[in-house]
């Protein structure tokens, strides 16, 4: 029987979750005599008897993957020259304050990281990210092979095998905004640092009452895709919480459980701060502003041929947050014009989605299916 086994370490993120069960779906879709087991969590639980068991070995998934930090601490890492078989890195991201030259070109691997990235290539894997930011990175780190499959949270494979109309949005019609009666608005990703937390409730806090006067009546609901008490940012998620419940707001857990997302399909517009909340809505054909937090935001607008969103003024991305001016400005004024141009917007990031997954995400799975054979 031929065999893959998937691995990563998401922690309660949701969008972690969401990757790993649209890749599974787009792999089981190409290969459906393919036996796949995934295992997610601690590395503590891979051995190199089991993994050397399977035809390959794939990885990656989330915005650090692609951090060096994160991949020396890896079982992968760690261990690669015991393990025999190929290891096929996919979706991959990785961490930095934004998409400037400084931040994007002044990204450097050490010599031992370039190195293995390299090793696992020349044994029969692949490298792949999951926007063209990354893909800059990588290159712009002496890493040639590597293939822009984008991130697997993209590909609704169902979505996908529809036909040009079916299932599709109407566009073109002006008054688009008056018919929005169900909007979603993410929480922030960036709530670690606690001295921080002030300014980021008060950001999201006017955004939802933005929402509320723009679109009056409207059903508003608020995400968390890591819940509510979690590690670092207990205290920012229950005090955003219960103030959006005493306004009337639907607060929506999506931690630990892809599924979660599908309490989503039925709205009518996303807008807010988690990268695969704003994934899963495009890859639904619902519109969705993305405002970036940090470099992982930004690869996925530039990669989609979205508007840039800040959450953050400029030169104060990632923890170093002061918050964007012009914020409520820009998403009024895109609105507007989006209006007026029908969302044809995301007709054409659909179709993007369509093209990446013909040129990058099947590219990735034929090269996977040489090491079956």
């Amino acid at each position: 029987m031929k065999k893959i086994i998937i691995i990563g370490r998401p922690y309660s993120n949701g969008g972690d979750y969401l990757i790993y069960h649209r890749l599974v779906c787009a792999i089981k879709k190409s290969m459906p005599d393919v036996e796949i087991d995934v295992k997610l969590g601690s590395d503590e639980q891979l051995n190199i008897e089991e993994l050397n068991g399977y035809d390959v070995i794939v990885t990656g998934g989330g915005g650090a993957q692609f951090s060096e930090e994160h991949i020396r601490t890896s079982f992968l890492y760690k261990h690669f020259d015991e393990i025999q078989v190929p290891v096929h890195y996919m979706g991959t991201g990785l961490y930095g304050a934004d998409g400037t030259n400084k931040t994007v070109f002044g990204y450097r691997y050490s010599e031992e990281m370039s190195a293995y990235f390299k090793k696992v290539v020349n044994r029969g894997g692949q490298i792949a990210s999951r926007d063209w930011t990354v893909d800059t990175v990588l290159r712009n780190n002496g890493i040639d092979e590597v293939i822009m499959a984008g991130c697997p949270a993209w590909y609704d494979v169902d979505v996908l095998e529809q036909t040009e109309d079916a299932g599709k949005k109407s566009s073109g019609q002006n008054d688009f905004p008056k018919q929005v009666r169900v909007i979603v608005v993410s929480n922030h990703g960036l709530t670690k640092n606690p001295e921080l937390h002030g300014e980021k409730l008060e950001q999201i806090e006017e955004l939802v009452l933005f929402l509320k006067r723009k679109f009056d009546g409207a059903k508003i609901l608020l995400t968390f895709n890591d819940g509510y008490v979690t590690k670092y940012s207990a205290n920012y998620n229950l005090t955003l919480k219960q103030w959006a419940e005493e306004q009337g707001v639907v607060c929506v857990d999506l931690s630990n459980d892809a599924q979660r997302f599908k309490a989503l399909n039925e709205i009518d517009l996303h807008i807010g701060f988690r990268v695969h909340t704003h994934i899963y809505c495009i890859s639904r054909k619902i519109p969705s502003l993305l405002i970036e937090e940090d470099i992982r935001g930004y690869g996925m607008n530039e990669s989609l041929h979205l508007p840039h969103l800040t959450a953050y003024d400029e030169g104060c991305g990632g923890e170093r947050f002061q918050a964007n001016p012009y914020l409520f400005s820009q998403i009024s004024v895109l609105l507007a014009q989006m209006n007026e141009r029908g969302w044809r917007d995301y007709e054409d990031v659909f179709g993007l989605i369509k093209y990446y997954y013909q040129t990058g995400m099947k590219k990735w799975m034929e090269k996977l299916s040489e090491c079956i054979k």
